[in-house]
């Protein structure tokens, strides 16, 4: 009988039992050879358009799968599904389909934990450390099959409720391992109540070789949400495991380095930058002298004689002085209209327009 080339290798026992069925009802080579070929999901799906069968999807269930495997098997035999075996059903029901969803493990049930990080350290180390002693089971006279354990968990629940309905109320944990001797032993595991159902999948089926499938399978689903905590924050290890925790927060990790190569320039100042921007844009910045107390006299008693009032602006244009020495001079001799038509505008006090402007000095 000719082999049949690239079937998934999980399913060498489920083709045992067909072949042995297929054999005792003396099938030809040719129906044989189609039967195991729908062991593979993708021949399996082109065959479930050809021969009707409905409600056909990619990575469905298990149970999709064998459906379509015992209808179309059974349209290429000519025969009814009630003349299947009972071994080869079982088979059927065991091999686990590439790209199906394995939910095998539906019932069971987990916890999902939040823990320190320290404890996550903890954890970690202990797996890896378990994982390295078959390396030295020549070396040591010890019982390998038994891993060392991490720590202790005890749970308590309600003894009045139904064996249904228990619920844990509280847990306490303790670490006894190795790994654990710099980190607090004690913990609370405290019930988070959740509405949401949640459960835990994986992409690994332990103790199979899919040739390069990958899989999903359904491992448990989530029954309490539990959140670890120290029993006690007087406890020493947790006081010194915060501490530590604080001082890494507070250490800087991001270093400057600096070598002969490189320069650096200061950053500006405020002043500079005022220059900059005014020589940007073509201003100049000269400095401005002062001119004599009688010679800045004569002239505001100059520009007041073209015309009664000026502006503060229109003055320091004219004189070209500091504002502070023009105000200081122009308030003597000038007054700020506070209202009417001049508002805002500078004229000579009454005195100075009565007795008329003094004679320039030359």
């Amino acid at each position: 009988m000719e082999e049949l080339d690239e079937l998934p290798a999980s399913s060498e026992a489920l083709q045992g039992e067909i072949r042995s069925w297929l054999a005792k009802s003396r099938t030809s080579a040719a129906k044989v050879k189609q039967v195991l070929g729908l062991l593979d999901p993708v021949r399996l799906g082109n065959g479930a358009e050809k021969y009707e069968r409905p409600e056909w999807r990619k990575d469905g269930p298990p149970s999709m799968y064998r459906a379509h495997w015992r209808h179309q098997a059974c349209q290429i035999l000519g025969t009814q599904e009630s003349a299947i075996p009972e071994n080869v059903t079982v088979a059927l029901k065991a091999y686990l389909w590439p790209t199906a969803l394995d939910t095998k493990r539906a019932d069971h049930t987990a916890w999902i934990i939040k823990v320190p990080k320290f404890v996550s350290r903890v954890l970690h180390d202990a797996a890896a450390a378990n994982k390295q002693m078959p390396s030295m089971e020549d070396d040591m006279d010890v019982d390998m099959d038994a891993e060392e354990p991490v720590g202790t968990v005890r749970i308590f629940v309600d003894p009045f409720q139904a064996d249904k309905t228990k619920a844990m109320t509280q847990g306490v944990m303790e670490l006894t391992g190795k790994e654990a001797a710099s980190v607090p032993k004690k913990y609370i595991l405290a019930n988070q109540a959740t509405d949401m159902p949640m459960h835990v999948f994986s992409d690994v089926r332990e103790g199979l070789k899919l040739g390069g499938h990958q899989d999903i399978t359904l491992e448990a689903r989530i029954d309490l949400k539990l959140d670890m905590r120290p029993s006690s924050i007087d406890d020493v290890d947790y006081n010194r495991v915060s501490k530590e925790r604080m001082e890494q927060a507070q250490t800087k990790t991001r270093v400057t380095q600096s070598s002969s190569e490189m320069r650096f320039a200061p950053l500006p100042k405020r002043a500079n930058l005022v220059r900059f921007t005014a020589d940007a844009v073509g201003a100049k910045t000269e400095k401005k002298e002062r001119m004599e107390k009688k010679a800045l006299e004569n002239l505001l008693f100059g520009l007041f004689e073209k015309q009664p009032y000026w502006s503060m602006k229109q003055l320091l244009l004219e004189s070209k002085q500091p504002a502070d020495w023009l105000k200081t001079n122009l308030s003597e001799i000038a007054i700020l209209t506070r209202r009417g038509p001049n508002m805002g505008l500078w004229g000579l006090k009454p005195e100075w327009k009565q007795a008329g402007a003094p004679e320039q000095m030359s």
